[in-house]
């Protein structure tokens, strides 16, 4: 769950103040070759800048629903991978083949500790849930054991859905008979985030694990290595700008993204002394 609590507004911040001034650059700058240093060409400047910012807008708010609906997915999918490892394995069991259902054409049998017996298509599988952690493996002697439920249960196949690493070990002895497919943690997280999207709730639940950022980390986040690129570019075009249009107000910018990429590059060779921080 980590990984979705990393996300830096700083960082937006200073990219949107980069836009800014690269989008009124060039607007200003296009129409200052187009008709020279007039009223015309500023008024006609703003108004490219208004529609360039109108554009921005409206595909960051298509690109924000999509990005949200895919994080409310994969943190529900998460969430509920979490809740089954704690709950009774006939019930992780349960709600596992109920979901599968809803994606494939499975008619549930008959339930019990070693899994869910389904019919597919004349054929019969058994589903079941294992309960490890996601820094766990599945072994080969748990595929063993599905193995001997398999065959005790006079099912064709097995279906394993592991919510963990699976061992070479594992998978070598999945191939022989009866035949254990597994369905993998990614695969479930996205079939349960299907059926269980993040409500508001457990969004607010899981932003307050987020730390409150101290002085040192929005230090570190402005002087990440990977920002030193960008960092350069923006000072390059501003400075651009500024030998182009003459524009004071396009120096010190220039000159401020200048110095936090050479910032950037410094840092990179003292690292040790921010990973303490």
């Amino acid at each position: 769950m980590q990984e979705y609590l990393h996300r830096s507004r700083l960082g937006s911040i200073l990219d949107g103040v980069g836009f800014h001034f690269l989008a009124l650059g060039v607007s200003f700058f296009w129409f200052l070759l187009l008709w020279g240093l007039r009223l015309s060409s500023v008024l006609a400047g703003l108004s490219l800048y208004g529609m360039i910012l109108l554009l921005r807008r409206k595909a960051r708010d298509d690109r924000l629903a999509r990005r949200e609906k895919q994080m409310r997915a994969a943190i529900g999918g998460e969430l509920a991978l979490e809740r089954l490892l704690l709950t009774q394995k006939e019930r992780a069991h349960f709600e596992t083949a109920v979901l599968l259902s809803m994606a494939h054409p499975l008619v549930l049998l008959q339930t019990g500790e070693e899994g869910v017996l389904c019919d597919l298509k004349g054929q019969k599988v058994l589903i079941a849930f294992l309960q490890r952690p996601a820094s766990a493996a599945v072994e080969a002697d748990q595929v063993l054991s599905m193995q001997r439920a398999v065959r005790l249960l006079c099912a064709d196949r097995g279906l394993l859905c592991v919510p963990c690493g699976i061992s070479p070990q594992a998978r070598q002895q999945a191939q022989a008979q009866p035949s254990v497919a597994f369905l993998s943690r990614e695969e479930m997280i996205a079939l349960f985030g299907r059926a269980n999207p993040a409500t508001d709730a457990q969004l607010v639940a899981l932003g307050k694990r987020k730390k409150a950022p101290r002085p040192a980390r929005w230090l570190r986040l402005i002087l990440d290595r990977r920002r030193a690129k960008r960092y350069a570019c923006y000072g390059a075009l501003l400075l651009m700008m500024h030998r182009l249009t003459g524009f004071f107000f396009y120096a010190p910018a220039g000159l401020l993204c200048a110095g936090l990429a050479a910032a950037c590059r410094c840092v990179r060779e003292k690292n040790d002394l921010f990973d303490d921080l």
